[in-house]
């Protein structure tokens, strides 16, 4: 049986059209739908189908301050409801072996801050709504 091992490091990542790739320490986001139920009379058990969209997930970027720094970017988001957050396998051209995720107008309720002596300052945003669409085509 073939198995093949990649490294846990997108090549692109953007923040509401801003290229954070260099700020990210992690991000994780789980993608799905709904499910709604269609089960209707004499069904032996429940049938399911597709409802909306779902997306929730977490960025951990390093502080750094300035309009299209970190805190700057995440403190314009906060409440707005109309955040893309776009994740790229590799760089290079969009492929199925090169997967493109596209999250829109996810929303970012707050955001958490903390200070901790001799240690780097990071933003865990968390994110949840909107829509999703994972690109293969070139």
């Amino acid at each position: 049986m073939a198995t093949t091992t990649y490294l846990s490091q997108p090549a692109e990542i953007t923040f509401a059209g801003t290229d954070v790739t260099d700020q990210v320490s992690a991000i994780s986001f789980t993608l799905g739908v709904e499910p709604l139920t269609a089960t209707a009379f004499g069904d032996a058990g429940q049938r399911m189908v597709a409802g909306l969209q779902t997306v929730e997930g977490t960025i951990t970027m390093y502080a750094a301050y300035g309009a299209t720094e970190p805190e700057g970017l995440i403190a314009g988001e906060i409440g707005q409801g109309d955040t893309t957050i776009v994740v790229k396998k590799d760089s290079g051209a969009v492929s199925a072996t090169n997967p493109e995720w596209t999250l829109s107008n996810v929303m970012i309720a707050n955001n958490a801050n903390s200070y901790e002596v001799g240690q780097l300052q990071v933003y865990e945003v968390s994110f949840e709504g909107g829509t999703w669409v994972r690109d293969v085509t070139p």
